[in-house]
This record gives C-alpha cells, structure tokens and sequence, in this order.
C-alpha cells in the first residue's frame, strides 16, 4: 500500500505540478549489450532530499539507493556527491523510453532522460536462404532477413573460390537476390552481409549447386598404335553430379577390374569436370576398333566415340639414279633443208609448246641444250644436216660435169 501511495504522491509532484518545478531534458544513445549510466544531480551535502526513479512505463524503479523493482541488472548509484546514476547493465532493446529523476528540493527539480537503444545488425538464419540445389536454366531468388536498430543495409557477394580468396559484389542492396536463367558458370557461393553502423557487419553465406546432364568431349576421334605397344584413350565429361562415367568397346565395359591389359583412371580437374582414361598395356589384334566414353547422371546421358587403328609406316619415295632430263623436240622447215648449215632453224619444246630460235653456231651454249644426252642429240642433226649439204652439193657438181662434157 505504501509502494502505491508513494508512486502516485512522485506521479503527481512529476506530471501535475509542472509549474512547479525545473525541467531538464537529456538524449542518450546505447547499444545493446552496454551498460547504460543515466545521471540525475541532487546538490544534497546533507542527505535530506529524497531521489525517486521512473522508468518508461511510469513504474517506480527506486528511492535513493533502494530498488524497488525486481530487475537485478538495474540499480542506483551514489558514487560522487551531488549524483543519483541509474544503471542499467545488459540494456536491452525493451529498455528504450523516457526515464525521470524526481528530487524534492524547492522547487521540484525533474530530470528526463530519452534513453535511445541501437541494435546491431543481426540476420536471422532461419529466416534466411539456406544451401540450394537447382536445375541449369531456372529462376533463382535468394533471401536474407536481417534487423537492427537502424535498419541494416543488406549488399551481396558472390565468393570466386582462389588464392587468396576474392568476392565480387552483385545485383542491388536488398534482402532478395534473383539470378536469372542460372547457368553452371553461376553456381558457387553468396554472401549477404548486414551492415548498420552500430557494429561488425554480419554475413550469411548461401551455396548454390547447379545441376545439368552430363557433356563428354574427346581429344582426338582416331588414335593409332602397333601391336604390342601401350596406348592411352582419353575423353573429358563435365556434369554435375558427376555421376557415372565409363568406357566401352563393343559390348565390354571398362572398369578398374577390368583385367591384367587394362587400367581405367578418372582425373578430377574441379567439382564439376573429370579425365576419364583407359590405358591398353599390350596392344593386340583383337583391339583396334571403336571405343565409346558413356557419361550419365539422373538429368541425362551423354557418349562420344574413337576409333584406334593399326600404325602403319609410311611409304618411303623412290630414288633414282639417272640424271633427269627435259625432252625436247627439234624441228626445222623445209627450207632449211635447201640452205647452208649456218640457217637458223627452229627447236619446239614439248614442255610448254613454246617455238624458241637457235643460232647452229652457238648451238652447244644454248640454255637447256647443256646435258649428255642434249649434246649427243646435237651432234646427230648436224651429222645429218651435212650429209644433206654434201648430197646436194655433189648433185650441183655433177650436173656441171655433165654440162661440160
């Protein structure tokens, strides 16, 4: 009863008798978790001034050092001469409102203090986007609930997985992200980060798995190799999930146990991209012909072939040891035959078809005409040709003898 007759007796002196009394006004900014001091001066050497306390909801809360609420993280405090604090440790956001110091001096002397609570940022994860597996070409939205006192700002990131690490800021400030027609070049992990002001920015990171059929690509389509000597067939297959990959010749499928001639090895080149290898020791008769690299997860399925053929050796080219020459054709005109050796005569080339014009006097320097066989030829056409000049001269002389005689 006396609790009660003494709050209204303080309510009464605080909010009706204003005019009364002297009025200050205080704004105190707190963050969360800290401890909030609230002063309010009593200039009482004497100790004959009574101190009351009122919290937000107009609850009394103390008188001088005597707590009458049953909060034990509150208390007031008569460190220094002339102060009455109100402390309140581990401030909560519930805490904020105006609080009042209440001194019965002449007049009333009434302190207000605005207690303002910031929150730092907070995300709240189950709230919030958690790991994702989508299919390659879908729609993608990605949430992040964050609060705090004021309103955090949210900015996302996408996280490049290298040495050191990077991360790239993406798509505009929000709590949603939305990735559009997503493809495997998209996948990885987000990051949200919530930033206030008050204190350390938070993240909440987001993995995101995309999933497609499988793709298989080969080096090359034809490999070749002798008997008995060792090869290696090697195809490349991206997929995610990687699924099952094998190789296969014929009906007969390639495992690790695939006997004592074979060996099957998978290189992982990164999560979504694999080597896939089959490794004949000894060649035999029996293996050349097409393989085929199989790839298949739970979205599809996709194969490639080559073919492994016998090494054949080349060829080699054939040698001569004859001096290759150009054949050429001589012709002369019947007028030539009726004239002195010294006439220029005409030499056809059967090579282009060209006519060229030869002096008989120069006849063994021309150009083309300086080979073996090109010499024996000109020394029988002009064997030939003075045995033609011979004949007629002897006719002309004979038919002077007969004019004489």
């Amino acid at each position: 009863m006396f609790y009660w007759i003494f709050t209204l007796l303080i309510y009464r002196i605080t909010y009706v008798s204003k005019s009364l009394a002297t009025d200050i006004h205080r704004n105190i900014t707190i963050t969360e978790g800290d401890l909030a001091i609230l002063p309010c001066e009593a200039h009482d050497e004497g100790n004959k001034y009574q101190v009351v306390w009122m919290n937000p909801k107009k609850i009394l809360i103390g008188k001088n050092q005597r707590r009458f609420m049953d909060d034990p993280r509150i208390s007031i405090e008569h460190t220094y001469i002339g102060y009455w604090n109100l402390h309140i440790r581990q401030i909560k956001y519930e805490d904020r409102g105006e609080y009042t110091c209440t001194v019965n001096t002449s007049p009333v002397r009434i302190t207000r203090i605005n207690l303002m609570v910031y929150v730092p940022a907070r995300i709240l994860e189950y709230a919030s986007s958690k790991d994702r597996s989508v299919r390659e070409g879908q729609d993608v939205t990605l949430w992040c609930n964050a609060t705090g006192i004021p309103e955090p700002n949210i900015t996302w990131f996408r996280i490049h997985q290298t040495i050191p690490q990077s991360r790239i800021r993406v798509g505009d400030m929000g709590d949603t992200l939305i990735i559009k027609n997503i493809s495997r070049h998209c996948g990885g992990e987000y990051e949200c980060m919530a930033d206030n002001g008050v204190k350390a920015a938070v993240q909440h990171t987001i993995k995101v798995d995309v999933h497609f059929p499988p793709e298989v690509s080969l080096i090359n389509y034809r490999q070749s190799q002798r008997v008995g000597r060792e090869t290696i067939l090697q195809c490349n297959v991206s997929a995610s999930p990687l699924g099952v990959n094998v190789w296969k010749f014929g009906d007969r499928e390639f495992d690790q146990q695939s006997g004592r001639n074979y060996r099957t090895e998978m290189y992982r080149e990164d999560k979504m991209r694999v080597t896939l290898s089959l490794r004949i020791l000894n060649i035999g008769e029996e293996d050349y012909g097409k393989y085929t690299c199989e790839a298949h997860n739970k979205y599809g399925r996709s194969e490639r072939s080559m073919y492994l053929d016998v090494l054949m050796d080349p060829t080699p080219k054939p040698r001569s040891n004859s001096l290759t020459t150009t054949t050429q054709v001589l012709t002369y005109s019947d007028s030539a035959k009726r004239t002195h050796p010294e006439t220029v005569s005409q030499v056809r080339e059967e090579t282009n078809g060209d006519t060229k014009v030869f002096d008989f006097r120069n006849f063994g320097t021309q150009k083309g005409l300086r080979s073996r066989d090109d010499r024996s030829g000109q020394d029988s056409l002009q064997a030939v040709l003075w045995t033609e000049v011979f004949i007629i001269s002897l006719g002309k002389v004979l038919s002077m003898w007969r004019g004489i005689y």
